[in-house]
């Protein structure tokens, strides 16, 4: 069966406070629960919030367009119908008779005040009559494109343009054909007039309206942006049916095309404008949110604070009895190491007993040199017996952290002399397979002292009788590694990962705790501990020290 090896991992934390990582993933966590919900359901709402009312925006253009496209429609279509009833209601002799023009067209401004001019032009493009502010009869209009649009679809609005006037204007003029030949009547819209008639439909002062020509030139002036037959942001337009919505630079618009007329009659806001009642709740959401937000921070900190106190305070108290437990089971290890220590003092005082006896009969012989010899042996007995109570002081004492020079052979030597008396019993062999002129480490003796003996004792544990424990020591380039194999039964693959597992334990009257203790005096020491094994060929652990304790570790000793 192939070798197990097996390395601990490093459970301790060397970090203080102790639960300050803790406090930091509390804290985390519930600023997540407690912010997390706030911004996706603010977000949420704010999102819905823009959505509606984006939607009820582009309604609201929608309905201003169509409103305004058949208030212009209706317009267009009224003054071609006035000028068509001028036209089919009076010849032309009549109309070109002085002075009838002139009422004609006065008459028509006092119903609405629209036009700006009106004439009467033959079909070789020569005024016939004209009234209004321009000296327009000796223009000739043949080679015009208004002049020629109209000759050839009788009825004709054009785009505004500069003409002979040299300012911006449109003309909407009628073809007639009758029996005194083909002639047009033409009148002039009043641009100021007529950018009002687009104005005033308009329900709010951050709305824009305007028309546009099929080639993008303004057919009225814009509030915002452009002028009067400047350039638009439109560009080869083709009919479409129906309203347009759509967003662009910053904008909502709607746009719809005129009946008769290649006019596109464009509505738009600001989307900043339309949005301002929002961004003031936003500003206002925000601030709640923070405020909010300072109260659950303060609330979070306040109660895991409490909290981190409330265990630093169990934990000194965990510690308390973590100390006890590790002195209870330590003394416990110790007691089986009595064993082998009070059969030798058994012997010791055997020995005083029995040069006792030897002194009272040779003091009835009177035999003074038998009887010196008898004292020194006492004396010997019993200083035997003092180092062996010593050493076994030494052992079982657990007193306060002691960093000193150790030379690692040694307290293995003493570890070994204090349970000779053991191994001989249970005739287990030892062998010391030691390298010559070890480094020595700077450590805790008495911490070593714990960690070697919970190994051996689990080894003599493990064997049982008549086996061989072999302790062998290497030097490394930071420090000495030590190895304490056994060839008992080794340990079962399945317990491997579990043997440096507190209370974890296969034997009957184990407490688990003698593995998991070395592991925590060796982090603390600076050191690792790992174990090898191969079923039925035993085990053995592998314990790395370091040459010089770091102070990190020696404050958490």
């Amino acid at each position: 069966m192939p070798e197990i090896y097996h390395t601990p991992r490093r459970f301790r934390k060397k970090d203080f406070p102790y639960f300050r990582r803790l406090w930091n993933s509390i804290v985390v966590a519930l600023l997540a629960a407690a912010l997390i919900p706030l911004l996706l359901i603010g977000g949420g709402m704010y999102y819905y919030a823009t959505s509606a009312l984006k939607q009820k925006t582009m309604e609201l253009l929608r309905t201003e367009v169509l409103y305004h496209k058949k208030d212009i429609d209706q317009f267009l279509a009224e003054r071609v119908m006035d000028l068509k009833q001028l036209s089919e209601n009076r010849d032309l002799s009549s109309l070109i008779r002085p002075g009838t023009l002139e009422a004609l067209f006065q008459s028509m401004q006092r119903q609405l005040p629209c036009f700006k001019d009106l004439g009467i032009i033959d079909d070789d493009g020569r005024h016939l009559a004209y009234t209004g502010p321009y000296d327009l009869l000796s223009k000739n209009y043949q080679n015009v494109a208004w002049f020629q649009a109209v000759m050839a679809s009788d009825v004709y609005v054009s785009d505004v343009f500069m003409g002979f006037r040299n300012a911006p204007h449109f003309i909407i003029a009628v073809k007639q054909t009758g029996s005194e030949g083909v002639w047009i009547i033409r009148a002039t819209v009043d641009t100021v007039f007529f950018d009002n008639l687009v104005s005033e439909v308009i329900n709010t002062k951050d709305m824009d309206v305007f028309l546009v020509s099929g080639n993008g030139k303004f057919q009225t002036s814009p509030r915002y942006a452009g002028r009067l037959m400047g350039q638009s942001e439109f560009k080869d337009l083709k009919r479409f049916k129906g309203v347009m919505l759509n967003e662009s630079k910053g904008r909502i618009r709607a746009s719809i095309w005129l009946e008769n007329v290649f006019w596109l009659c464009v509505v738009q806001i600001d989307r900043s404008e339309a949005l301002k009642s929002l961004h003031r709740m936003r500003a206002v959401g925000v601030f709640v949110f923070i405020l909010m937000a300072i109260l659950i921070v303060f609330t979070v900190l306040l109660c895991t604070n409490h909290l981190v106190e409330r265990l630093e305070a169990k934990r000194q108290s965990i510690r308390f009895l973590d100390r006890q437990l590790r002195c209870t089971s330590y003394l416990a290890s110790s007691m089986e190491l009595s064993y082998g220590f009070f059969r030798d003092i058994k012997d010791t005082l055997a020995n005083i007993d029995v040069a006792r006896m030897w002194m009272e009969d040779l003091t009835l012989k009177g035999n003074l040199s038998e009887i010196a010899k008898s004292l020194e042996q006492i004396k010997s007995q019993a200083s035997r017996g003092r180092k062996s109570i010593d050493k076994f002081l030494g052992f079982i004492r657990h007193g306060e952290p002691m960093i000193m020079e150790i030379n690692v052979n040694n307290v293995l030597n003493d570890l070994i002399e204090i349970l000779t008396k053991e191994l001989d019993f249970k005739r287990i062999k030892v062998k010391r397979d030691y390298q010559d002129h070890l480094p020595s480490v700077r450590s805790d003796p008495s911490k070593l002292h714990q960690v070697f003996q919970n190994i051996v004792l689990n080894a003599v544990t493990a064997i049982g009788k008549d086996g061989e424990i072999i302790f062998a020591t290497r030097a490394r380039p930071n420090g000495v590694t030590v190895t304490i194999t056994d060839d008992g039964p080794g340990i079962p693959e399945e317990n491997m990962e579990k043997i440096f597992e507190p209370l974890f334990t296969s034997k009957q009257e184990g407490t688990g705790l003698g593995l998991p203790i070395c592991l925590d005096i060796l982090e603390k020491l600076g050191g690792t501990i790992s174990a090898r094994s191969e079923s039925g060929k035993g085990a053995s652990f592998i314990v790395e020290l370091p040459l010089r304790i770091e102070s990190s570790d020696f404050e958490h000793i």
